[in-house]
């Protein structure tokens, strides 16, 4: 028998098999592909199914990260890929390509259309449209609803504190995972597990100069940060614990600024009231995107359509940070045609603010208060579009703000995203003293499918940027931390972390900027994995816990520190 007649008899026997899977109604048509790889709507009266974890990454997204570790191959197996910049095995392709004959040959010719397995699309069929609480579109332009309502967070504080599942844990010093670094003044304060680097040595000097005038007491200095970050900073564990011992030190100058809504589940800030109707319409530089590309300093952008939508921010409760404020800051676009908002403060009408302007530009809107707990709500006024941002809340006292800007499923390139000039005037526009970039998580379960030489180059362009609009600033890199793996073979953790923060490190003592070492300062290579079992890093493989959350935000806390006493001391 010839080797084509073998070949036909093997492929009309597995045709066959397949029309007769379908004719048993074990169909595998166009709509069961679609429904299989949708990704999960959120049923609002099923909360349990909610697409996202407890730190607002889709699990659609985790569940990709998992699969990643199989694509993920180590020098010796990337011989079989196609190429580095195609890395799909060449069997992979090969057995493709074969299904593809067997399935695609009915279709060649009429007669055997009996053998076809597939059906047509129906072209009555449409699309399901997003509910609110599913996930955001990544790959549009527009506007999507909000995942839900937001709710005050702060007692979220808590999760500091909260115990540990055992006492093991990689404690750069040896430790145990219940040890908690000592908190004390100036110079007998601890040493952190990791320094700060800073080859130049004066990478951070605008900051520690400030700091200075508000150890001082000096009247008007106020010490702000901008810390701009993926999902570890949208869960506000790692900066609150920071934010909480700067203020602690020098003083309480205000929380500083926040998103007018939770634009992904998860986004949260401790020692801060926010809250928030769930009828926003939000664009974000992670999709959807804005067609002008303006999203503010915290990359999303908030629409009002119609009267009664609403926004309120307040003093903290809780604990004895977040107390009082001096003023609300409004940061929001004017355009023609743009919507009234009311300004409401402690429950009375302060004014009504008009956002209609011929020109399009961002813009910000001051309320003073005398300093006290106050509480602010914004209110759309009208059914025209009212476009917001963010709300800065200021203390007029020598103090430390610090601002946690996380962009869930951020790659620091997509800060690039926004218009460059609109996203110049707001970072300038917060006044920051030090700005810090905290991206590599996302990167890291790239893999190779993002090379390292087009990460080094995205990198470098928003560090560019940043730089052009406060230069007069301290900069500094903070590296993602490990990120762990299933897989026993690679010692439970991502190789890829270890070139992320490599090149990270390279490109910070090339521009002059600082970097600290999550990665190291954690235990390096597999420590996640140790966290996780410790109670100090989440099941999901990279988010740390707030207890985890809470080292880490005392470690750099202390290596900030010490790089403080040092500046000190060299101008005695």
């Amino acid at each position: 028998m010839a080797t084509a007649e073998i070949v036909l008899i093997v492929a009309s026997v597995l045709i066959l098999a397949l029309r007769a899977a379908r004719l048993l109604g074990l169909r595998f048509d166009d709509k069961t592909a679609r429904t299989t790889f949708e990704e999960p709507r959120l049923k609002l009266d099923a909360p349990a199914k909610q697409p996202h974890d407890l730190f607002g990454e889709l699990q659609s997204t985790l569940e990709a990260d998992k699969d990643a570790d199989i694509r993920y191959l180590d020098a010796g197996e990337q011989d079989a890929q196609l190429s580095h910049r195609i890395p799909v095995a060449r069997k992979v392709l090969f057995t493709a390509g074969c299904i593809a004959l067997l399935v695609g040959l009915p279709y060649l010719h009429p007669s055997l259309s009996w053998l076809q397995v597939l059906s047509a699309r129906d072209s009555s069929a449409t699309e399901a449209t997003p509910q609110a609480g599913g996930p955001l579109p990544s790959a549009s332009v527009g506007e999507a609803k909000l995942p839900g309502a937001t709710y005050d967070q702060q007692s979220r504080a808590k999760d500091l504190d909260a115990p540990t599942q055992d006492s093991r844990g990689p404690i750069a010093r040896g430790g145990q995972a219940t040890d908690q670094p000592k908190i004390a003044a100036a110079v007998e304060e601890d040493k952190p597990p990791r320094a700060i680097d800073d080859p130049s040595g004066k990478a951070l000097d605008a900051l520690f100069a400030k700091l200075v005038r508000v150890e001082n007491k000096e009247t008007g200095s106020v010490a702000r940060i901008l810390y701009l970050g993926d999902s570890i900073v949208a869960s506000d564990f790692v900066t609150g614990k920071l934010r909480r011992l700067l203020q602690t030190r020098f003083g309480d100058a205000g929380h500083g600024y926040a998103i007018v809504a939770n634009a992904w589940p998860g986004w949260f800030h401790i020692d801060v009231s926010r809250k928030a109707s769930a009828e926003w319409r939000v664009s974000t530089c992670v999709g959807p995107y804005a067609k002008d590309g303006l999203y503010g300093l915290g990359c999303a952008s908030f629409t009002s359509y119609h009267k009664g939508i609403w926004s309120e921010f307040a003093t903290a409760d809780l604990d004895k940070w977040g107390r009082s404020v001096s003023r609300f800051e409004l940061e929001y676009l004017a355009h023609p045609g743009g919507g009234a908002v009311n300004l409401i403060i402690d429950g009375e009408q302060r004014e009504r603010l008009s956002t209609a302007d011929p020109d399009t530009k961002v813009s910000w809107h001051r309320v003073t208060v005398p300093d006290g707990p106050h509480r602010l709500k914004i209110e759309a006024a009208d059914d025209k579009p009212l476009r917001v941002f963010g709300i800065r809340m200021e203390r007029d006292v020598p103090g430390v703000t610090l601002s946690a800007l996380g962009i869930t499923g951020a790659r620091a390139r997509f800060l690039d995203k926004q218009d460059d000039g609109h996203w110049a005037s707001v970072i300038a526009a917060a006044k920051p003293d030090l700005v810090c970039l905290a991206f590599g998580s996302n990167e890291i379960t790239d893999g190779n499918m993002y090379p390292m030489d087009k990460y080094r180059e995205s990198l470098s362009a928003v560090m560019t940027q940043v730089e052009a609009a406060v230069p007069q600033a301290s900069l500094m890199l903070v590296g993602p931390p490990d990120m762990a793996s299933n897989n026993a073979a690679w010692g439970h953790s991502r190789s890829m972390g270890h070139y992320i923060v490599k090149n990270q490190k390279e490109l910070a003592a090339e521009r002059g900027w600082a970097f600290w070492d999550q990665y190291r300062a954690m235990g390096g290579t597999g420590s996640m994995w140790a966290w996780m079992q410790s109670g100090l890093g989440s099941k999901d493989l990279f988010h740390p816990t707030g207890t985890g959350g809470n080292l880490l935000g005392s470690w750099e806390y202390l290596a900030l520190m010490q790089a403080f006493e040092t500046y000190k001391a060299a101008r005695r």
